[in-house]
């Protein structure tokens, strides 16, 4: 499952250099790598299987799916739109966002894989990847040119290495190690 979400990333990553991959194929392939990490999360608890190496491959695939690949792509979509006459502040802010982006999504990654040991807290530390990147593809996608996005994807950035404490579920799901809960609590049988 994890390698769906791997595949998602790559999907991402390559839309910048083969012609046939569209905005809407990467927005596609943004929310089917986030079912695959959610199903993926739901597995290794049913199965009852956590190990060093899985909370690692999870992590490395979720940089991969809402961490490279978004800020390739947000790039890509941003540069897009704008002329091709040398360094603008327009392509100085992209490329500054992009980068942001990308080096924000790594930093978190590595601090959750040193901090928590390769162990799968349950809660994180600043906004979670999928989070953000749910945010940052799709508006690329049907805002590329848009002059605000670059502010909005700097602030994502910064939002993904707060030193906020964020319980997993968001609020709307309690996660434990073996279930998640929705808020309402379970259904009876």
């Amino acid at each position: 499952i994890t390698c769906v979400t791997i595949f998602c990333g790559f999907v991402l990553m390559i839309s910048t250099s083969v012609p046939g991959v569209s905005p809407s194929i990467c927005v596609a392939a943004t929310f089917v790598g986030l079912v695959a990490d959610v199903l993926d999360g739901t597995a290794a608890r049913k199965l009852q299987v956590k190990s060093k190496f899985g909370a690692s491959f999870d992590q490395l695939a979720d940089l991969t799916c809402f961490g490279i690949g978004p800020g390739i792509f947000f790039t890509r979509q941003g540069l897009s739109q704008l002329d091709g006459d040398g360094l603008s502040w327009a392509v100085i802010l992209t490329l500054l966002a992009g980068y942001a982006y990308v080096a924000c999504s790594t930093f978190r990654i590595a601090r959750e894989l040193i901090v928590h040991d390769c162990t799968r807290p349950l809660y994180f530390v600043g906004i979670p990847t999928n989070l953000a990147c749910v945010a940052v593809v799709p508006l690329s996608a049907v805002f590329p040119g848009n002059p605000v996005l670059p502010f909005l994807v700097m602030i994502l950035s910064a939002m993904m290495v707060m030193p906020l404490k964020i319980p997993k579920g968001l609020g709307v799901f309690t996660v434990t190690d073996t279930e998640v809960v929705t808020s309402c609590g379970k259904r009876k049988d």
